[in-house]
Order: structure tokens, then sequence, then C-alpha cells
């Protein structure tokens, strides 16, 4: 098995880059581990003979996939289940600086007309100076299924890419099958189906009253770059994550110099790493606010 050094390169100490260019590299390195992804990560193991049944199937041994039956269709749930070593992670749709996100195949895949992937609440991850949004050990991605024709069996057949990382990445590369009946049974992997939705963030209006909730967006255009203040209500331990329009490379938001490190209530965002001659004037950005059990989703326009 080939192993690849996610830092491998200097750290920006040592080359004097500023953050925006640290990130910039940050990026170009996993370019470089996309690729290796996709052209040298080894062949998955067979999948099970029978289609009915999720088998899990591994390129490596400190990760492996399977797909669980969960409400058969029309309502269509299932989940992927990414099974981690212990002390190993495995990234969000978002990333962060450091860190490449699953791709998914479902090309194998028989009546099926769509599949939605849904995210649970990430935790950061932070290294080296690099910020990433990760799970730990374990992770059930819930899957909305939509079939072609609702009255006959949907076959759920997956190839993911994807990375499993301890202070290494390894490149992995699993497939799973699994078929959903039309029914109103529910299926073997509907309780950890369930329990991942509890995870998956909610969306909220900035200024909502809730316990978990984005209170307030500021911007402030004096600075160089302009920077955003985001004050929160989170009863817990929280991180805040954001994601921009595309080729938008912004840093993770980091407390305020003032805030509760263990509980942080406002944080601050510097809006660098945009393209060449981006403005920010009515582009909307995404926010979520995570405990790592739960979350919350909020949308922001640039005024």
């Amino acid at each position: 098995m080939a192993l690849l050094a996610i830092r491998s390169y200097p750290s920006a100490d040592n080359l004097c880059l500023d953050p925006q260019a640290t990130r910039m590299l940050n990026r170009l390195t996993l370019l470089v581990l996309a690729w290796f992804l996709a052209c040298c990560a080894l062949p998955a193991q067979a999948g099970s003979s029978d289609p009915s049944q999720s088998d899990p199937s591994q390129s490596d041994p400190h990760a492996a996939i399977q797909l669980l039956p969960g409400q058969a269709h029309p309502e269509g749930l299932a989940g992927l289940a990414i099974q981690l070593a212990p002390g190993w992670k495995t990234y969000w749709r978002n990333p962060g600086d450091a860190g490449i996100p699953p791709t998914f195949d479902w090309s194998r895949s028989e009546n099926l007309r769509e599949v939605t992937v849904l995210w649970p609440a990430p935790s950061r991850y932070d290294q080296e100076g690099a910020s990433s949004a990760v799970y730990h050990d374990e992770v059930v991605l819930p899957l909305r299924i939509s079939a072609i024709d609702p009255s006959k069996p949907v076959r759920l057949a997956l190839g993911l890419d994807y990375a499993a990382c301890k202070t290494i990445c390894v490149p992995a590369k699993g497939s799973a099958d699994v078929i959903l009946s039309p029914g109103t049974q529910k299926g073997e992997g509907s309780a950890e189906i369930e329990q991942a939705m509890k995870k998956v963030p909610v969306s909220r209006e900035i200024g909502a009253t809730e316990t978990l909730a984005i209170k307030q967006v500021r911007l402030d255009t004096a600075t160089n770059p302009a920077r955003l203040t985001i004050d929160v209500s989170a009863p817990s331990a929280s991180a805040l994550f954001v994601e921009g329009p595309m080729k938008w490379y912004l840093p993770m938001p980091e407390p305020a110099d003032k805030a509760d490190k263990a509980n942080p209530q406002r944080f601050v965002l510097p809006l660098e790493g945009l393209p060449k001659g981006a403005t920010l004037a009515g582009n909307e950005l995404r926010f979520t606010l995570s405990t790592g059990e739960a979350g919350v989703e909020s949308l922001y326009r640039l005024p």
C-alpha cells in the first residue's frame, strides 16, 4: 500500500508565506493527492455475490465502507457507513485547508433516479497550522433515494474514493451494494441511520432564538482584507465552518481574540482566498455551526 504524507512540504513559517499563500500551497498539495486517489488507488476487493446484503469492500485495512438499508422507497432512505481504524479520520464535504472530500459513483445502480447525500455535523481538526473538517473513527452519511419506478426495487451500488488519515493520508477506494424494496418496512440499518439524521445540521435563519444558532453576522470593510464577525449561541464546545462560491478558498473562522476558546460565542473570518477580481456584494456564504453531535446551517448574503 502506497502512503502519502499530506503535510510533506515545508512549513509556512520556513517559507515566510502569508496565510492566503499557505492555503493555496495546501490546495496544490491536495490536488496532487486527488490525482493520486484517482490514478493510483488499489482496486477494491470483490463485493458480495448477493446484492441484497451490503458488503464492506475496501482497498486499505484502515478503512471500510458499507451501505445500510433504511426506509424502503418511496421514502427511500439508506446510509453509507465509513468505518475507520481507531484514531483515524476522513473528511466532510468541504474539508478545509488540508483534506479531500469523498467522491461518489452511483453509475452501477439500477432503477435509481437520484441520491442526495446528507452530511452530519463535522468536527474541527487542527494540525501544523492547517484546519480541517473531519469525522473520527466512524460516520454514517444518510442517503435520500428517489426511484425511477417506485413500484420496483432499487439496487443501490456505490463506488467511493476518499481519504483515511492519521498522521499520514491513505488513498482509499471502496464499493458496496444494497437492495431497497418498495413498501413501508424499515431495513436493518434504520436505527443507525436515524441516529445519524439527528446529527445532520438543520436550516436556521440568522438571528434565531434557539439554543444553537448563529445570532448575528457583521461585515467590516475598513480592514484589509474585509472581515466578518459572527456571533453564535452554543450550549457546548462548537466549531464554525464556512462555504463560499466556487473557487473561494476561505479560511476557517477562528474564535475572536477575547472569546472563550473552550466554547467560543464569537468568531472572526477574514475574507481572503477569493479569486482575482472577485467582489463581495451579492455573494452568498453558508455557515455551519457544529457541536459534533448537532448542528445548524445559516445562509448569509454579503451586502
